[in-house]
């Protein structure tokens, strides 16, 4: 359970740090995971600035309180790329992550052709099957496919859009369905939202005997601020044995200059 709330918080949130830049938006977005609504696991911080021809992202997440004595993480990202017009293409992406006395570092780099990978320390295994170098090259890192996603769903301000993801190992899907549209009124944020099924599809580069159909589909909010090109995440919800597991919105700040 801890794994996938995870996963699917680095998946779920575009974050960012830039210098100064004209027409720049700046989302500034707190989490908190429990579950039950009462039990917390963990917080997540995440920050994404972008503008016409440039966008980068920064994220921690750590778990907290009863999750902590179980599970100790703290995980950082960061990932910068360009933007033209509706296209969005990732350059750079950086991942630290310390969990149960353990680390591994993952930096990605992305050429015209490649995607070149330094994991430290290595993976003992790639997956069964693992992922190509042509999925490899067809997918965004994490934190730019949920911008990425975050952008077509903010172009259509409907739950409408897919991505492919590659993390350093697995390869997985995440695409949007609507639910329901109406308004939102948390964490700092009060307006237009959208209620989305949310699925995680893995694909490629996963242990031998993970059982894909086992994913559950999330329920997800994303805000549609009027005249944002970006849809930031309000909320996860996910079904656990132990009961909803959720990622709530604590904090929300927009800002463009």
């Amino acid at each position: 359970m801890l794994r996938s709330l995870k996963t699917l918080a680095l998946s779920l949130a575009a974050l960012g740090f830039m210098g100064a830049a004209a027409n720049a938006e700046t989302y500034r977005l707190n989490y908190e995971a429990a579950v039950l609504g009462v039990v917390v696991l963990g917080t997540a911080n995440y920050e994404v600035t972008a503008n016409p021809s440039r966008y980068a992202v920064r994220a921690n997440l750590r778990t907290s309180g009863l999750a902590r004595l179980f599970d100790q993480t703290e995980i950082t990202a960061t990932s910068t790329g360009s933007v033209s017009g509706n296209a969005i293409s990732w350059s750079r992406y950086d991942i630290s992550h310390a969990y149960s006395r353990k680390f591994r570092r993952i930096q990605l780099d992305r050429a015209a052709n490649s995607v070149a990978a330094q994991v430290t320390p290595h993976y003992g295994d790639m997956g069964q099957p693992p992922a190509t170098q042509a999925q490899q090259n067809a997918s965004y890192d994490p934190l730019t496919g949920v911008f990425a996603l975050g952008r077509q769903i903010g172009a259509a301000r409907a739950c409408q859009g897919r991505v492919q993801v590659f993390d350093g190992r697995q390869h997985y899907r995440l695409s949007v369905a609507p639910i329901s549209q109406g308004a939102f009124n948390g964490g700092g944020y009060n307006g237009p939202a959208l209620n989305c099924r949310f699925r995680y599809e893995p694909i490629s580069g996963f242990s031998r005997g993970f059982d894909a159909n086992a994913v559950p589909t999330a329920s997800a909010w994303f805000a549609i601020p009027e005249g944002a090109q970006f849809a930031p995440p309000l909320r996860l919800t996910v079904p656990t044995p132990l009961g909803q597991a959720q990622l709530d919105l604590r904090g929300y700040q927009r800002a463009e200059r």
